[in-house]
């Protein structure tokens, strides 16, 4: 061991998990090849230009690219602008993985269409379309749970880790930099081992990974596309770039690959895919 080595960023149960979802990704959605050929969304206008379009038109139009971006662009889904207060979401405590609660700035169901099919219902709250980064944020976790809805197999950690994945998922797909600047998160240890245990700020938050951990699936994520993870570190908030630095670092140091291949999905109750 060396210690003098670039640190992991995360503790060894969280570390080992993100391995293993995105093992259950990559295996779930086409493999390594499809993923290098997708993009990680920047906030600069190259991915969402400015527009004429304002208010529910705009969420509207904004939806519909990151599907693009996601390649589901001809899945059927309707979008719901609610000027409601967000739903106070709790979620339960996974070891160092899951925050204790989280604003649910967004929520996705399948839904009848009518005429005998399905589509997908996202609602979102209105309160964020003057905030397009947040609002990208917001829409790319549901849309990663619109894709998570096309497998039945389960996935790592179990249901209490659905919605750990669909935020995982959402980095995968390339929305890592909003989905990091949108999230505020305050760490606190509890126990003799120093293990993290997740509080958020009530206001204004959203997501439900912790910000160091958005940023290390980042740093993976980009480096399983073959990009530099720091390229995206000039559009991120400078405590998330320290962030991202350090996990592109250890990555770095790493065969990531090999780490991803040598988890074994049976011990997070994930079965192995057909044919892997």
């Amino acid at each position: 061991m060396n210690l003098f080595g670039p640190k992991r960023p995360l503790a060894a149960d969280e570390w080992e998990w993100q391995l293993a979802g995105f093992r259950w990704l990559l295996e779930e959605f086409e493999g390594l090849d499809k993923h290098r050929v997708g993009i990680l969304a920047t906030p600069d206008g190259a991915c969402f230009p400015d527009s004429k379009q304002t208010g529910d038109a705009r969420a509207a139009e904004l939806l519909g690219q990151i599907m693009t971006i996601a390649d589901i662009a001809d899945w059927p889904v309707r979008l719901v602008m609610d000027d409601g207060e967000p739903e106070l979401r709790a979620v339960s405590q996974i070891h160092a993985l899951t925050p204790e609660t989280g604003w649910a700035m967004g929520t996705f169901q399948i839904i009848e269409d009518g005429t005998g099919g399905w589509l997908a219902e996202i609602v979102a709250s209105r309160q964020q379309i003057g905030n397009e980064a947040a609002l990208v944020a917001t829409l790319a976790h549901e849309v990663a749970h619109y894709l998570l809805s096309s497998t039945e197999r389960p996935v790592p950690g179990g249901e209490d880790c659905h919605e750990l994945l669909t935020d995982l998922a959402a980095v995968f797909l390339g929305f890592g930099i909003f989905l990091g600047n949108g999230a505020r998160f305050s760490r606190h240890t509890q126990g003799e081992l120093g293990t993290q245990y997740g509080g958020w700020f009530v206001a204004g938050s959203q997501g439900y990974l912790s910000e160091r951990a958005l940023m290390t699936a980042l740093a993976i994520s980009e480096t399983l596309a073959g990009r530099d993870p720091m390229a995206a570190a000039a559009y991120l908030k400078p405590h998330l770039a320290q962030d991202l630095k350090q996990a592109a670092r250890y990555i770095a140091k790493r065969d990531i690959f090999a780490d991803i291949r040598a988890i074994d999905l049976s011990e997070y109750g994930a079965p192995a895919a057909a044919g892997a």
